[in-house]
């Protein structure tokens, strides 16, 4: 906690005038400062600043409070966070009691600042961001750096004199069987703050071929990434003023929307939205719009939060954009997203509809299906709106409206998922053993499994709470295997993997020579892989 010496001593330096003339325009009159209210609506000035009183109160709605008061009203952020900023302003170094076990901070700004030399010295990851169409300014904006070789960032920790065992709590580096790793490696990194803008964690995006295209810290004492949103320190402000969130998938959605001028987006860190975003979303109050890939996996996560968000009674809608294009993309070539933005799908019309496209109506089989979805969807929603979101349904299905009128709420008996036990066993021996990760997934990319892609995606983007691993991890049925088991069943399946090509290639029209040397290539490959090799060649390579 922060000793109460501490913020008596930052109140007698802090000038509310000061702090509250930061966030909106104040006129003197008389002694005092007067200003529209920025808690409600409203023509006639009715806000007064009282500098000898170090008080502000609105003689409109009633608000009232110190300089303190006036950043968690108009942040919305808790006391605690309040004080921060607000010594943050003033450049006051606050004590915390003793008891509190606190971090140093300070090595992940002092790491932050490595990164960024290294950037500047590693031409290819340099070339990598401005190829993305970001200006040298947002580079320095978000704090982008590069992280080099694990030995280099041990040696850099060593010589600031930073102790392991906080860089580990930090979650700069890790340990594994083979002693002290750093985390990111080969990497563009994205420092993560607080809304104070503290660094407390970071995510990396490869420049060369890792399978897992970005990491994100694994939560630690001051991190929690199903709880952070990434870019909301740089957002907060034109939130709260245009009282309208953007919610992308990833980092560079949200430092190209930000260059466009779509200041107001931030994005989740390698999960979907959950409930343990709403809290912050609820204490913003404002309408959110979910802009997501047009791909599968974007329309899937889309889907998801807008169920969330609509059971909850936020306010808001989806955006989907084109396949294969996200909104960085778009940006860079210069189109114009505020209609898309503007013209965004409510979340309850997008979830009926995207249910509805998922299936084949005029199938029986599959109408029932989609029927039971959308009713199952209907029953979670608050209950004065249930009846009028069966009627828009049953338009949209051609049924009668009658049928989603039943008195019992449906079942919350879910269809058990198929379980390769192939697949989820080498899921779950990752998942318990992330050490053999770097060792195996050059060999064993998303696309070789059929059933648990999703699992394999998320154990490489090390989203360990992801429900689908906690699943498999907690299958008291699928068994954790040995170091050489691992890699024979990886072998197998790579076996098959390579079989089904073989397979599939009839079916595909392409050049008879093309064949025939992909054909020879891929028996090429099996057969190293029956005398023990552990191999995988994509076919871009073959």
């Amino acid at each position: 906690m922060i000793k109460q010496e501490s913020i008596e001593n930052l109140k007698s330096i802090a000038d509310v005038v000061d702090v509250i003339g930061n966030y909106i325009q104040l006129k003197k009159k008389g002694s005092n400062f007067t200003a529209n209210c920025p808690f409600h609506s409203e023509k006639t000035p009715s806000f007064v600043v009282s500098p000898s009183k170090q008080i502000y109160h609105c003689f409109g709605c009633g608000v009232s409070g110190d300089a303190i008061k006036f950043i968690m009203e108009y942040e919305k952020l808790s006391y605690p966070e309040a004080i921060e900023k607000l010594a943050n302003m003033y450049n006051f170094k606050l004590e915390y009691t003793k008891n509190q076990t606190s971090l140093n901070l300070n090595i992940l700004e002092k790491t932050n600042s490595f990164y960024k030399q290294n950037l500047i010295h590693n031409q290819n990851a340099y070339n990598y961001l401005k190829n993305r169409g970001l200006y040298d300014s947002t580079i320095e904006k978000f704090g982008l750096g590069y992280a080099p070789s694990s030995k280099a960032q041990l040696d850099f920790l060593n010589n600031i004199n930073a102790p392991i065992n906080e860089a580990i709590e930090l979650g700069i580096v890790a340990k594994g069987e083979n002693g002290i790793y750093a985390r990111l490696i080969d990497r563009i990194t994205f420092p993560i703050f607080s809304p104070n803008n503290k660094i407390i964690a970071y995510g990396g995006r490869t420049i060369s071929n890792h399978p897992a295209k970005y990491i994100n810290y694994t939560n630690t004492k001051i991190f929690n990434k199903s709880k952070t949103f990434y870019g909301l320190n740089f957002a907060r402000e034109k939130i709260l003023r245009k009282k309208e969130i953007i919610i992308t998938e990833g980092y560079m959605d949200v430092i190209m929307l930000h260059q466009a001028g779509y200041s107001n987006a931030v994005a989740t860190l390698g999960t979907a939205l959950t409930k343990d975003h709403l809290p912050a979303l609820k204490k913003m109050n404002v309408k959110i719009i979910i802009a997501y890939d047009g791909d599968d996996a974007g329309i899937n996560a889309a889907l998801k939060a807008s169920m969330l968000l609509a059971q909850n009674s936020f306010e808001g809608g989806a955006v989907i954009f084109e396949a294969g294009k996200d909104p960085a993309d778009m940006i860079k070539e210069g189109i114009d997203l505020n209609p898309i933005f503007n013209n965004h799908t409510p979340f309850i019309e997008f979830v009926i509809k995207t249910i509805i496209s998922k299936y084949n109506l005029k199938n029986p089989h599959q109408k029932q299906t989609a029927f039971d979805e959308i009713k199952n969807f209907i029953y979670s929603l608050p209950m004065l709106i249930q009846e009028d979101i069966a009627r828009y349904a049953s338009q949209l299905m051609q049924i009668d409206f009658k049928l989603f009128r039943i008195r019992n709420k449906p079942s919350n008996i879910q269809k058990t998922k198929k379980i390769d036990l192939a697949e989820a066993s080498i899921i779950k021996t990752l998942y318990e053993n992330t050490n053999y990760i770097n060792e195996v997934a050059e060999y064993l990319p998303i696309d070789v499994f059929n059933y648990h892609t999703l699992e394999l995606q998320a154990l490489y983007e090390e989203n360990y709470e992801n429900p689908l691993l906690l699943d498999i991890s907690l299958n008291d049925d699928i068994k954790i295997m040995d170091y050489d088991t691992l890699i024979n069943s990886i072998r197998n399946i790579l076996l098959k993997y390579y079989n089904n090509k073989i397979k599939n290639l009839k079916f595909i029209d392409e050049d008879f020579l093309i064949k025939t040397h992909k054909t020879k290539k891929y028996m090429q490959i099996i057969k190293r892989l029956k005398q023990g090799e552990l191999v995988y060649e994509s076919d871009s390579t073959i």
